[in-house]
């Protein structure tokens, strides 16, 4: 998955905090003190322009950032501003018109980059302020931070976070009740390991959420030229001031100061969201619904190096090339039969089942297995063997469920998509299961892309010239679900809105979906698939190299 990279020297700044791989500032970047020149002169240079002058500056960090800038005004006799109207650029006797425009354009991007680097300044000082206040420092090129985890509804179930860099390679280890993931980069490339220790590359949502992480744990935001990150000013009130900051290939990564001390009190992101009460304690609700207690207990040096990561792990043990079964319809849901550990079990699938397989209470009971609660409040063990016709998976995690649908015993979807083929068959209403190394890209139907979230399969729909993010198949009761975030990129309305126009492979007639703010915006994910849409065609399912096949049955989407 790519070398290591080695230490980089460090530079006079960082050489001072014992911190390594300095990145020099450049003139062609936003925040760097040095002018950026023109072939004409210069747009910006070391002395302030007045759009980008102190009292400016001032004035933003007295009043909330996120108000608007003063409307412009002219300069009149002896520099003082009027409000007098500023005759039009063009407007003198004998200039074109067209000229008059350009120089409109050449003004307003030149006033925009004066209000960018007057922006960056700002966010500088108020993390400048938080350096010296807090008595914070960014951490060197390489680095450890450990962390202890603990559920505060039951004091016994606990947890450890372990957080590694070496120069751009990035891992960090959650461990509980004796199943532990792994997420990391290497190489310039994003790989997780699930809790049945088979690791994979990672999507790129997962790896631009590592990089924020990565950003965030080494401090790099302390760094003077903020690691080439774009800053941002976020709300402010009289308790607390906000910055943003977007790391190369990150999301942006919003962190709030106390105004009393300079302390951080907040650090959010996509899939991240900390919750400080000190320097070493704080809440961590990325997972929604779910907030776990974390403490810093040691900040320090890596006593090892950073091992590179393989892909690899797979359970699955095939007696022939494909294992089949009958699709069974119960409401939204699409079951198989197959066995847990021997006993006789219906099986649902479902898209959205990451993570460990869940099992009825009272079939979790007949297993013989000791299960733990981890720090995120589910009963898990380890060691159940999955089958369904030729497939077996071994070695597999599991959960207690605390319910499921009527009439299903175990709901699973990651080992499935993880670990094999998916090919679903509405013809013969079969589901089959293909070995990767024997199965042979049909012909005749379309490929669109696939992404993953973890084990998830995401189809890449699109609409006019738009892509959405769409979780399927999963049992819901409509065709698609859209979230705020989805409806909004595809220009729909808030609610209950008529959506046309949307390409899987064809394009889908028009229909009315719902807009839903479930957990899969958590994961970036703009909404959802039913089985009752993937059952109108014919589609199969390689996660492995990111496509998924599809032919509706009648020519054409209903």
């Amino acid at each position: 998955m790519g070398q290591r990279m080695a230490i980089g020297d460090t530079d006079a700044g960082r050489q001072a905090y014992g911190c390594r791989r300095a990145r020099p500032l450049r003139e062609d970047v936003t925040g760097s003190p040095g002018s950026r020149r023109h072939s004409r002169g210069t747009i910006c240079a070391r002395k302030r322009p007045r759009s980008c002058g102190a009292e400016r500056a001032n004035s933003l960090l007295t009043n909330a950032f996120s108000s608007p800038p003063a409307g412009p005004r002219s300069v009149g006799e002896g520099g003082k501003r009027s409000d007098k109207a500023v005759p039009a650029v063009g407007a003198r006797r004998g200039l074109p018109a067209r000229a008059g425009y350009g120089l409109l354009l050449l003004a307003a991007m030149a006033s925009a980059h004066c209000q960018e680097i007057a922006q960056t300044k700002i966010v500088k000082r108020i993390l400048a302020d938080h350096r010296t206040r807090a008595a914070v420092r960014p951490l060197p090129a390489a680095g450890v931070v450990r962390i202890r985890l603990s559920q505060p509804r039951d004091p016994t179930a606990t947890g450890t976070d372990l957080v590694e860099w070496n120069g751009e390679n990035f891992r960090e280890t959650v461990s509980s009740a004796g199943l532990t993931v792994v997420r990391g980069i290497q190489g310039e490339k994003g790989y997780f390991r699930d809790e049945d220790g088979i690791t994979r590359v990672a999507s790129e949502p997962i790896l631009a959420d590592l990089r924020t992480r990565s950003y965030f744990w080494r401090r790099a935001y302390l760094f003077e030229d903020l690691e080439r990150a774009r800053a941002l000013l976020g709300p402010s009130d009289q308790a607390s001031v906000t910055v943003g900051l977007i790391p190369r290939g990150g999301n942006t990564l919003w962190l709030t100061f106390a105004r009393a001390d300079g302390r951080l009190l907040r650090a959010h992101a996509t899939r991240l969201d900390f919750v400080f009460d000190s320097t070493k304690r704080f809440t961590d609700r990325s997972r929604r619904g779910m907030a776990v207690s974390a403490e810093v207990t040691s900040v320090g040096l890596p006593t090892a190096s950073l091992l590179d990561t393989a892909v690899g792990g797979w359970l699955a043990r095939w007696q022939a090339a494909s294992a089949e079964s009958a699709i069974v319809r119960s409401g939204p849901h699409v079951l198989v039969s197959g066995k847990l550990s021997g006993h006789p079990a219906s099986i649902v699938i479902d898209g959205a089942e990451d993570g460990p397989i869940r099992v009825r209470s009272a079939l979790a009971d007949q297993l013989g297995l000791t299960f733990a609660t981890d720090v995120f409040g589910r009963s898990v063990a380890r060691g159940v063997e999955l089958a369904v016709g030729a497939l077996d998976l071994p070695g597999l995690s599991v959960e207690r469920a605390a319910s499921l649908p009527e009439g299903v015993d175990v709901s699973a979807g990651a080992p499935f998509f993880r670990e094999t083929v998916v090919e679903i068959d509405p013809a013969t209403t079969q589901i089959r299961f293909h070995d990767p190394a024997h199965w042979v890209m049909p012909e005749g139907l379309f490929r669109v892309l696939l992404d993953d979230d973890g084990n998830r399969p995401v189809i890449i729909a699109r609409r006019n010239g738009a892509n959405v993010r769409l979780l399927g198949p999963t049992a819901i009761d409509t065709d698609i679900q859209l979230t705020p975030e989805g409806a909004r990129r595809l220009g729909l309305p808030d609610q209950a809105p008529t959506l046309s126009g949307l390409r899987l492979g064809l394009e889908l007639p028009a229909r009315t979906v719902p807009i839903i703010d479930g957990p899969e915006s958590d994961w970036d994910e703009d909404g959802r698939l039913s089985w009752n849409l993937i059952l109108a065609s014919r589609a199969e399912f390689d996660l492995a190299h990111r496509w998924v096949y599809l032919r509706p049955t009648a020519g054409q989407w209903r």
